[in-house]
């Protein structure tokens, strides 16, 4: 898969700087931090990362960025363990591209060992979110979104059609087995390690673009198993039946975007080898 995204990376600098100049930020040194979806430039003079919008997702463009804005300031306002967003965070649009403005936080060294405050930290970002008055994504939605993916050839082009028809079965499986899931709660929605950074502080949370509502067990299947002792009333067949769900979706995600970026490459083999290792009938 090559990567094509010199315009997007170009574009998005261009427009971070932009806006920070604008709100009276130091733009100097400016680079890409990461361009696996949307794309992250840090501003490091400023302490300060513009997130742009360049995902070719429907459900990661411009409103899923301003959704995310207005979840950072309600969990902001309660001290949830997150990288907040700027006072002037935006949304800011440029030359028609919307992008916000967030907090940098320098990643410190992962601890060894259990990470049992992992757990604790999700625990309390849960709490900042349960009263979120805004709309959210329920989970099913997520899985149909990725199946309409898998379906479609001039969205997944390079996929194949076996792979399409196994996508269908585990989507015709998954369905009754979250339907009968418990109640939905406010969720970080992608909870991985790519959205989590060790600061001085402990782990905080960035990237809610992905929030959804569903039961805990989908932020829960995320983590290291050491973090789940912070639930002791999670249901772990569950965590497994949503653990295949994640790579479903995953895989859905990165087939639709080939050459984003190598990570993105890397995890549309890696989801689709969990797919494919599954079980389900073709």
């Amino acid at each position: 898969m090559a990567d094509t995204g010199d315009t997007r990376r170009r574009t998005a600098l261009r427009v971070a700087r932009d806006a920070a100049r604008r709100v009276g930020l130091d733009d100097a040194g400016a680079r890409i931090l990461r361009d696996a979806n949307n794309t992250l430039v840090l501003l490091p003079a400023s302490g300060v990362v513009a997130k742009v919008a360049t995902s070719t997702l429907a459900a990661r463009g411009p409103d899923a960025l301003r959704r995310e804005l207005e979840i950072g300031r309600h969990l902001a306002a309660r001290g949830a363990p997150i990288a907040p967003p700027l006072r002037d965070g935006g949304p800011h649009e440029l030359d028609g591209t919307l992008l916000t403005l967030w907090r940098y936080v320098p990643p410190e060294p992962a601890p060894a060992g259990p990470r049992s405050e992992l757990g604790a930290a999700l625990s309390s970002f849960h709490d900042a979110l349960a009263d979120f008055p805004g709309p959210l994504p329920a989970v099913p939605e997520k899985l149909d979104r990725a199946a309409a993916l898998f379906a479609d050839p001039a969205a997944t082009p390079e996929l194949e059609a076996a792979d399409r028809r196994l996508a269908a079965a585990i989507h015709e499986r998954l369905g009754p087995q979250l339907a009968d899931a418990p109640e939905r709660c406010p969720l970080h929605g992608e909870p991985h390690s790519d959205n989590l950074i060790w600061g001085r502080e402990g782990p905080v949370f960035v990237d809610f673009e992905g929030a959804c509502a569903g039961p805990v067990e989908w932020d829960l299947a995320y983590l290291p198993r050491p973090a789940l002792a912070a639930f002791p009333d999670r249901d772990d067949e569950l965590i497994d039946v949503l653990r295949l769900a994640i790579s479903f979706c995953v895989a859905a995600w990165c087939w639709a975007q080939p050459g984003r970026a190598p990570e993105v490459d890397e995890a549309a083999a890696f989801h689709l080898g969990v797919l494919r290792r599954s079980g389900a009938p073709v």
